[in-house]
């Protein structure tokens, strides 16, 4: 496989690929929530919405932001790298792109994400400077969509954050 691929801001006609990758993550692992084309769109509209493509203008990766309304925080979303391109650095790509466009945007909020009990992305977030912090530094307001048990240590849930 070749491993070049390129990171852009999603695009309309991204937002049904997206999705489809997206769903299949969560269906395979339950390492993401599932999305629905209008969430997609929403984020896409907003400009927090990034995409990996391969050489053929394929969608194999997403992430993407969503700020909090009472607390400014800023929180990474679907991180999701398609199976086969997995360890060519592309949500590394992903978060580091996310994480400017987010300074662009926002300036300098608090950065936060929620990683999934299976550990996944532990160390991409901590390659752009997040570190791990405690369920109860997190505004209460963060808890209020997933899992009840979401970010909860003792379900092997973590939580990253970092100010910009």
């Amino acid at each position: 496989m070749a491993d070049s691929f390129s990171i852009s801001r999603a695009k309309q006609l991204d937002i049904s690929s997206i999705v489809e990758l997206v769903n299949s993550e969560a269906h395979r692992s339950g390492a993401v929530l599932e999305v629905d084309a209008e969430k997609i769109g929403e984020w896409v509209r907003s400009g927090i919405s990034l995409v990996a493509k391969d050489a053929r203008g394929l969608v194999i990766g997403h992430e993407a932001a969503y700020k909090w309304p009472q607390s400014g925080w800023v929180e990474l979303r679907s991180l999701v790298v398609s199976v086969a391109w997995r360890g060519n650095g592309i949500s590394s790509a992903l978060t580091k792109g996310l994480i400017e466009e987010i300074r662009e945007k926002f300036g300098a909020p608090v950065v936060v994400a929620f990683t999934n009990k299976a550990g996944t992305g532990h160390g991409t977030l901590e390659s752009v400077g997040m570190a791990e912090i405690r369920y109860e530094d997190v505004p209460k307001e963060l808890f209020t969509i997933g899992l009840p048990h979401r970010g909860e240590e003792e379900y092997g849930y973590k939580i990253y954050s970092m100010k910009l």
